[in-house]
């Protein structure tokens, strides 16, 4: 089976890892893949780096006429059997491709996002996505939303992300000496992007608001880049967070950061399923994620992995780091649950079979 996997930009955010991730497992060993993208960024050198053929194809939207006779021309070429589509854009050429230039390719479409979508999109939705072979949702919220959305409710497949995960890994603070934090002092880590729906300035907010409520040393690494990082920066001066927030930029050693840290951090006022969670989990972390979208589906399926405080509730979040910093009993208690779910639900090897089988003809 020859796959080839379809994305507007390729560049190093979520949506990005998880291609990456399929491409890993999959070529050559399981599909012969292929990567086409617009936008160049990471992932187009880290696929040419597993010997992933590499293609461009503009797509200035997604009614892209060109683009969808070039995606049928090169499908053709290649002989492709499965196109896999990141964005509703790229799921729309797709399927152009199919209806006006005769690509036979079955197109496989996977919601990222959890959005309500404008009235005309439901509109376009329903019109396209009756062609689409499978439309992947990552978690509960993400099938829900895709329905609400106007999508194929019949070629919706639930698919959640997954993580490799094994036996409970070492705590090791020695990435922490760098930051100056102390023996004594409890870790939280966030593994973000910066920008609005990550909700920092939410989680700054929190953070202050805890330092208010105890006098007992904890440190809070927010890791990751984006637009709102400088702005960020200014927030954490203005609430005189200095001496408490880390804020170390994009890091390649996240499995470091993590196995020195003791509480995973989610602040978003709208999430799929978190790859950055996924880690904390693999890596016995409790988890304090706001109650949205798959944040949901992490925290309470088949065991609790942690606390779900409302996005916007600086009083809520603020307590549930409090209770977390203060009972390391719990902390131990609801790692161990978290740890147990990306060995079980959320296995890599659970969600690479599911997709697989989501390509199937």
């Amino acid at each position: 089976m020859k796959v080839l996997y379809l994305i507007n930009f390729a560049g190093d955010g979520g949506s990005e890892r998880y291609v990456e991730k399929l491409l890993r497992a999959f070529h050559p060993s399981q599909c012969d893949c292929a990567l086409c993208y617009n936008v160049d960024g990471p992932l187009v050198d880290k696929a040419k780096a597993m010997g992933v053929p590499v293609f461009r194809i503009a797509m200035q939207s997604p009614f892209d006429l060109s683009a969808a006779k070039a995606l049928a021309a090169l499908c053709k070429e290649q002989g492709i059997d499965v196109i896999h589509a990141q964005y509703p854009r790229e799921n729309y050429v797709a399927i152009l491709a199919k209806r006006l230039f005769g690509c036979r390719a079955r197109v496989v479409f996977t919601a990222h996002l959890i959005i309500q979508q404008p009235s005309v999109w439901r509109v376009f939705n329903r019109i396209f996505t009756p062609a689409d072979h499978k439309l992947i949702a990552v978690c509960e919220a993400s099938a829900d939303a895709m329905r609400a959305n106007g999508m194929a409710a019949d070629k919706i497949a639930l698919v959640y992300n997954g993580i490799a995960a094994d036996a409970m890994p070492p705590r090791d603070r020695g990435a922490l000496q760098e930051f100056g934090i102390g023996p004594d002092e409890t870790v939280f880590i966030s593994l973000t992007r910066f920008s609005e729906e990550k909700g920092l300035p939410f989680l700054c907010e929190s953070i202050a608001r805890l330092k208010e409520k105890t006098d007992q040393p904890f440190r809070v690494i927010i890791a990751g880049a984006g637009d709102l990082l400088e702005e960020i920066r200014g927030l954490v001066q203005k609430l005189n967070l200095q001496d408490t927030v880390v804020l170390p930029g994009f890091r390649k050693d996240t499995d470091r950061l993590l196995a020195a840290s003791d509480i995973c951090l989610n602040s978003s006022s709208s999430e799929a399923m978190s790859f950055a969670l996924l880690e904390g989990m693999a890596c016995g972390l409790p988890l304090i994620a706001t109650d949205v979208g798959g944040n949901r589906t992490l925290v309470h399926r088949e065991g609790e992995a942690g606390l779900t405080p409302a996005y916007g509730d600086v009083e809520g979040y603020s307590d549930a780091m409090l209770q977390l910093l203060q009972d390391p009993d719990l902390r131990r208690k609801l790692g161990e649950m978290a740890l147990q779910k990306a060995r079980g639900i959320f296995s890599e090897e659970r969600s690479y079979q599911d997709t697989l089988a989501a390509y199937a003809p």
